[in-house]
């Protein structure tokens, strides 16, 4: 099957990514970054595991809204290391600050996170 073609948003800086409650089954909703991929919105997480990586670990079935574009997908945290250093470059590449926190030790360890978009 083709994947979705999402280039379109590329240009756009942030998400809304709403996840499951693990505990509530409540819809949680959070802004961040994003980076594409063919078919897949890249997400990542400070080193301490935010709640939203602990809902998709519960429950992997997300919405992400970007420049007013609702997708639905699946998402799954990244364990393996390397993918999740590849991921984590991608964000490097595309935002500034990621680059400065490079420089200081940031985004070397950060939750990583690929949702397939349906």
């Amino acid at each position: 099957m083709p994947h979705r073609d999402l280039s379109h948003l590329e240009s756009r800086w942030n998400c809304k990514l709403t996840t499951l409650g693990r505990k509530s089954g409540q819809p949680r909703r959070v802004t961040i970054w994003f980076a594409l991929g063919s078919g897949v919105v890249y997400l990542t997480g400070n080193e301490s595991t935010p709640q939203w990586c602990r809902n998709i670990r519960a429950n992997g079935q997300v919405e992400i809204e970007i420049a007013g574009e609702k997708l639905v997908g699946r998402a799954r945290v990244i364990d393996d290391p390397a993918e999740a250093a590849a991921i984590r470059q991608r964000f490097v590449q595309r935002y500034l600050l990621a680059r400065l926190s490079r420089l200081f030790g940031g985004y070397t360890d950060s939750v990583a996170v690929v949702v397939e978009i349906a």
